[in-house]
C-alpha cells in the first residue's frame, strides 16, 4: 500500500516493489484515474493488471481487468438519464462540474449525439489543491448569480471533494428544491443525506451495483474484496489445470526507468504465466460484492450493472439500474418515487369564496378550506409532501406596475418567498413571462354580474301597453279615415239610398242611413266586436267594411293576445342584454377585480368593443372594487355592472337570488397552480391534476362547493316555481284599473252629452209652450217625468209633435196614391222641422237616375 502524487517517485517504489520479488497479479487503487504508466510498466512485464479505479478508454491494454465500470459505458448512462429526466429539453443548460482531465470521457456520449434536444454543457473544473473549498464556493456564486441559475448539475469529482463541494452548496443555496443534481462514480450513501433532504434537492446518483445493502457497505471496498476474489479464482482455477507445468520458476526481472524508457531488454521475457492468467481471468464468473463479476477479451465487466439512486426520507434508495444490454431501466418504485415531493412545501394565497375560505377552528386556530384547498390536499397526500398556507401581503392575485415588478401571488412566487400559489388564479401570458403554471384545473369565461330588475308597480294604464303608442295612433287615424271614406262612398252608390217606408217601392224621396254620425258609429262598434242594427247595401261599401272587418280582427286578436301576456306574467326585462348593451349605454357603471386578469384582459385587448369599455373603466377608478365581496355589495346596492369570471360569477348568482348573470361568455380562460419559474414540482402537480380530471374528483369537488355548500333556501327551485305559479294565476286591480277608468270616464261623458240634450230639448218645449214656463220650470217638468215611474198621464203633446205626426201620415197618404208632388203643399218650415237624423228627404226629380243629392 503506497500513495504518492508525485508520479516518479511512484514509479520508483513500483520498480523497488518489483525487483525484490516475483509478483503474478498487481491490484491498484487510486484516488483518481490509474497513471498510464501503470499500465505500460505491467503490460511490459507480462504482469495481470487489476484496476479498481476508472481507467480512460484510451489507455486499456490486453493485460489489464478494470474492476469499476469503464468510461465509455458511464457515458451511455449519463446520456439515458440526462434523456429520461429530459434535461436537453429546448436546449437547456448543463453544468458539468470536474476535478480532472480525464472525466471528461464521461461526456463522449453525450457529446457525440447532435439533434434538437442536444443541452448545452458549461464545464467547471474544480481545482484540487489546498484552497478548493474556495474554488467551489467560487464555481457555486458563479451559478447562483447567472440571471436564469442553470438548475441542472452533473458532478464527478472524488469523495472527498464532493462532501466539501456539497457542504458549500448549501451554504450559498445552491441545494434546494430548484436543483437537480447527478452524481457520478463516487458512493452517494455516504453522503450526509439527512440535511440534503431537508433542503428540498433532488440528488440522484450513478454508481456501481453493490450486492450488499448500500447503507452499511460502501462500493470502494466491495470493489477491493472482488479484485481479491478475481485472483482467488484464477489461481485456484490455474493450479488445478494438469497441463500447468508445476516446475516453472518465475524468474526475478529487473524493474528499471532507464531501460523502460530505452531498451527493448524486457521483451524476452517469458509471458507463458501472464498470457495463461489472462486466458483463465476471461473464463471465471462468480456473484462478487459488487455484482456478477466476469470479463470480455478487452478486460472490461461484462455482466455489470449501474445503480439509480434518488434521495428519499430514508437515504438514498434504488429507483433503476442501467445495464449495457438493457440500457436505462426505471422501477415501478422509482417511478413514484421521482414523482414525490419531498419537503415542507409554502402555500401563498387570496381568500376568495369558494376556493379559498378562512375558517375558525374548535381550538381557536385559523385554517382554510374551499375548492381549492381540497384540490391542494389530494395533491399532498398523492405526492407525499405537506404544506403550510398564508395570505399574500396586499391579498392581490398580482399586477405589474410601472416598474416592471409584480403585487400579490405573482410577485411574492416571482421573488421566491413561496413554493406554490393556488386560489383563483388566471394563466395569462404576462404571468407565464415571470411564473409557471401547472395544468389547468378548471375552464371559464368572463361574464357579467348584474342586480335582476325590480318588479315594477303596476301602471293604472296597463291595458295599453300591449301596443306602443304609435299604433294607438295609427289606429285612431285609420278609424276616422275609414269612417269618413264610408260616410263618401254611402253618399256616392245609388244603392245606399231606399225608399223610407216599405208602403211604396219607388218612392220619390228616399232615405241613407249611412250619415255621418252613423258611420263613426258604425266603425267603432264593428272594431268593438258590437251589433249594428244596420249594415251596408252596395258592392262598394260592403268591401270597405269587409276590410274594415278584417283589420279588426287582426287587430283585436293581437291585442288581446298581448293583453293577455303583459296583464297575467310580469315581465322582467333588464337593461343590459350581452357585452354590446352595456358598453353603449353610460347610465350603467361598470368595471371589474382591481388587480385581476379580468382588469388585465380588457387593459391589453385590441378589439374595438373591448378598448372602449377599457377606456370608459381606466378614466373612472372607482369601479373596480378591491375584492370580489365588494363587487356583489355594488352590483346590489348600486347601479352597477361587475365583469368577473363565470364560476365565480354561478357561484354569487346560486347564493343571492337578487343576481343573474348577463349575457354569454366573454374569452376563454383557466385557473392554474402557480409555481416558481424552472420549480421541479410543477411537472408532478400537473400529472395529478390530470388524473384528478380523469378519476371525476374535481367535478365533484366542483358539485360540494357549487352545488351543495352554503346554499341558501330562499334560492330553492320549488320556492321560486311556486311563487311563478301563484303569480301568473291571479290578476289584481293594480293591473286592470285603468279599464275601469276609461269606462268612468265613458259614463261621464255620456251623462254630460245627455244632460245637454235634456236641456236644449226641454228649452226647445218651452219655446212651444210659447213661453208661458220658465227654463227651470220646463226641466223640473220633464225631469219628474223622466223619472217618474209610476206615473199615469200622459206625456203633453206638443206642437212640433203633432205636426210631425200630421207631416207622416200625409207623406204616407200621398205616397200610398201616387201623388209625389202633393209633399209641396207643404208648409216650408214645416218639413224643415224634421229631425234630420231620423230621415233625409230629397225629391226624386231633383236625382238623376237615383243618384244621391
Amino acid at each position: 500500500m503506497y500513495q504518492s502524487r508525485n508520479q516518479l517517485k511512484l514509479f520508483e517504489k513500483l520498480c523497488q516493489f518489483l525487483n525484490t520479488t516475483s509478483y503474478l497479479f498487481a491490484i491498484t487503487h487510486f484516488r483518481y484515474q490509474t497513471p498510464i504508466f501503470i499500465h505500460t510498466i505491467l503490460s511490459q512485464m507480462h504482469i495481470p493488471h487489476i484496476a479498481i479505479s476508472m481507467i480512460a478508454n484510451n489507455t486499456i491494454n490486453s493485460y489489464t481487468l478494470q474492476m469499476q465500470t469503464s468510461s465509455e459505458h458511464f457515458s451511455m448512462a449519463i446520456r439515458d438519464i440526462i434523456d429520461h429526466f429530459d434535461w436537453g429539453y429546448n436546449q437547456n443548460e448543463l453544468v458539468f462540474i470536474y476535478e480532472k482531465q480525464s472525466s471528461l470521457d464521461l461526456l463522449s456520449d453525450v457529446l457525440r449525439v447532435k439533434n434538437n434536444r442536444q443541452p448545452t454543457i458549461i464545464l467547471k473544473a474544480l481545482a484540487i489543491d489546498t484552497k478548493e473549498s474556495l474554488k467551489s464556493r467560487s464555481i457555486l456564486k458563479e451559478l447562483r448569480n447567472k440571471a436564469d441559475p442553470t438548475k441542472k448539475i452533473i458532478v464527478a469529482i472524488t469523495q472527498k471533494s464532493l462532501d466539501q463541494f456539497l457542504i458549500d452548496a448549501q451554504k450559498l443555496g445552491i441545494v434546494s428544491t430548484y436543483y437537480h443534481l447527478l452524481i457520478v462514480g463516487v458512493d452517494a450513501t455516504q453522503l450526509n443525506w439527512t440535511n440534503l433532504y431537508e433542503s428540498g434537492v433532488q440528488l440522484t446518483s450513478l454508481q456501481l451495483m453493490s450486492n450488499k445493502p448500500i447503507q452499511n457497505y460502501r462500493i470502494e471496498l466491495a470493489l477491493i474484496k472482488d479484485a481479491f476474489d478475481t485472483v482467488k479464482y484464477i489461481l485456484r482455477k490455474l493450479l488445478f489445470e494438469d497441463d500447468f507445468p508445476k516446475e516453472l520458476i518465475i524468474q526475478q526481472q529487473e524493474c528499471s526507468w532507464n531501460k523502460m524508457i530505452t531498451s527493448n531488454s524486457y521483451a524476452s521475457l517469458k509471458q507463458f504465466v501472464g498470457e495463461r492468467l489472462l486466458n483463465i481471468s476471461r473464463t471465471i464468473k462468480f456473484l462478487g460484492s459488487s455484482g456478477i463479476v466476469d470479463f470480455d477479451q478487452g478486460g472490461l465487466r461484462r455482466s455489470l450493472q449501474l445503480k439509480i439512486l434518488d434521495l428519499s426520507e430514508q437515504g438514498m434508495v434504488e429507483i433503476g439500474t442501467w445495464t449495457n444490454a438493457n440500457r436505462l431501466t426505471i422501477t415501478p418504485l422509482g417511478v413514484q418515487q421521482m414523482t414525490q415531493i419531498r419537503k415542507h412545501l409554502l402555500v401563498v394565497t387570496r381568500e376568495e369564496k369558494p376556493y379559498v375560505v378562512r375558517k375558525l377552528d374548535s381550538n381557536g386556530s385559523i385554517s382554510f378550506e374551499g375548492y381549492c384547498i381540497d384540490m391542494l390536499d389530494e395533491i399532498a397526500r398523492r405526492l407525499n409532501f405537506n404544506y403550510s398556507i398564508r395570505i399574500a401581503a396586499d391579498a392581490a392575485y398580482g399586477k405589474e406596475d410601472e416598474n416592471g415588478q409584480w403585487s400579490g401571488i405573482i410577485g411574492e412566487l416571482t421573488r421566491r418567498s413561496a413554493d406554490l400559489g393556488i386560489g383563483a388564479l388566471t394563466i395569462t401570458y404576462p404571468r407565464e413571462q415571470v411564473i409557471d403554471f401547472t395544468k389547468p384545473f378548471m375552464t371559464f369565461g368572463i361574464t357579467i354580474l348584474f342586480r335582476k330588475p325590480l318588479r315594477t308597480r303596476p301602471k293604472l294604464f296597463a291595458f295599453l301597453e300591449p301596443l306602443t303608442v304609435e299604433v294607438w295612433l295609427f289606429m285612431a287615424i285609420a278609424y276616422i279615415g275609414v269612417s269618413l271614406f264610408l260616410f263618401s262612398m254611402a253618399r256616392f252608390s245609388p244603392y245606399e239610398w231606399q225608399s223610407p217606408y216599405s208602403c211604396k217601392r219607388n218612392s220619390e224621396y228616399l232615405i241613407n242611413r249611412f250619415t255621418i254620425v252613423n258611420c263613426f258609429w258604425f266603425t267603432i262598434g264593428s272594431l268593438m266586436k258590437q251589433t249594428i242594427d244596420y249594415g251596408p247595401r252596395s258592392l262598394s261599401t260592403r268591401v270597405l267594411i269587409g276590410s274594415w272587418w278584417f283589420f279588426s280582427l287582426i287587430m283585436i286578436a293581437s291585442y288581446t293576445a298581448n293583453l293577455a301576456a303583459f296583464l297575467t306574467t310580469k315581465r322582467l326585462k333588464s337593461p343590459i342584454d350581452d357585452i354590446e348593451a352595456l358598453a353603449k349605454q353610460t347610465d350603467i357603471k361598470y368595471g371589474a377585480l382591481k388587480g385581476g386578469s379580468t382588469e388585465q384582459f380588457f387593459r391589453s385587448s385590441k378589439i374595438p368593443i373591448y378598448e372602449r369599455m377599457w377606456y370608459y373603466m381606466s378614466s373612472r377608478p372607482e369601479v373596480f372594487p378591491e375584492t370580489t365581496e365588494e363587487g356583489i355589495e355594488w352590483v346590489k346596492n348600486r347601479n352597477y355592472a361587475f365583469l368577473l369570471e363565470s364560476a365565480t360569477n354561478e357561484y354569487n348568482v346560486q347564493r343571492h337570488c337578487e343576481l343573474m348573470q348577463v349575457g354569454g361568455l366573454i374569452e376563454s380562460k383557466s385557473y392554474g397552480i402557480g409555481t416558481t419559474h424552472g420549480s421541479p414540482y410543477r411537472d408532478r402537480i400537473s400529472n395529478e391534476i390530470l388524473q384528478l380530471q380523469e378519476n371525476g374528483f374535481l367535478n365533484n369537488l366542483y358539485i360540494k362547493w357549487w352545488k351543495e355548500r352554503n346554499i341558501p333556501e330562499q334560492c330553492d327551485d320549488s320556492d321560486i316555481d311556486q311563487r311563478k305559479k301563484s303569480f301568473t294565476n291571479e290578476l289584481d286591480l293594480k293591473n286592470i284599473g285603468g279599464i275601469f277608468v276609461m269606462l268612468l270616464i265613458g259614463l261621464s261623458f255620456s251623462f254630460i252629452v245627455t244632460s245637454l240634450e235634456f236641456y236644449f230639448k226641454a228649452k226647445r218645449r218651452r219655446l212651444l209652450d210659447g213661453k208661458s214656463t220658465t227654463i227651470t220650470e220646463r226641466i223640473k217638468h220633464d225631469l219628474h217625468f223622466a223619472l217618474c215611474t209610476n206615473c199615469t198621464s200622459s206625456r203633453p203633446t206638443y206642437m212640433q209633435d203633432k205636426e210631425k205626426e200630421e207631416i207622416t201620415e200625409k207623406l204616407c197618404e200621398n205616397i200610398h196614391h201616387s201623388k209625389p208632388n202633393s209633399i209641396q203643399n207643404l208648409p216650408r218650415e214645416t218639413i224643415s222641422s224634421i229631425d234630420h237624423d231620423q230621415l233625409t228627404l230629397v225629391p226624386i226629380n231633383h236625382l238623376p237616375r237615383h243618384r244621391v243629392s
